[in-house]
């Protein structure tokens, strides 16, 4: 069987777009969606915590259910503030 100029082009198009499509599946598969290291001491408790780690900083820890861990949320207070758990506002210090 013979192929015509144009159906050859539309083949090797054809096989293009799938090998394309592998590379790009391939790259998105060896990504990472793990937050970065947190130097924050691991939540047991829910609510807003003064950074150890940052000056300004504090954090939100969050109990998920759906995969069973705690989640810490970063926040930073406006420029010379800090953060202060009784009052769990930013404050000037």
């Amino acid at each position: 069987m013979f192929m015509n100029g144009s159906q050859r082009r539309f083949k090797n198009a054809t096989l293009y777009k799938i090998a394309l499509g592998l590379v790009i599946a391939v790259s998105i598969s060896a990504c990472t969606t793990e937050p970065p290291e947190s130097r924050e001491p691991p939540c047991t408790q829910a609510g807003y915590f003064k950074s150890t780690d940052r000056v300004g900083g504090y954090y939100r820890c969050v109990w998920n259910a759906n995969i069973n861990r705690w989640i810490q949320y970063p926040y930073t207070c406006p420029n010379g503030h800090e953060f202060d758990e009784k009052l769990q506002r930013c404050v000037l210090p």
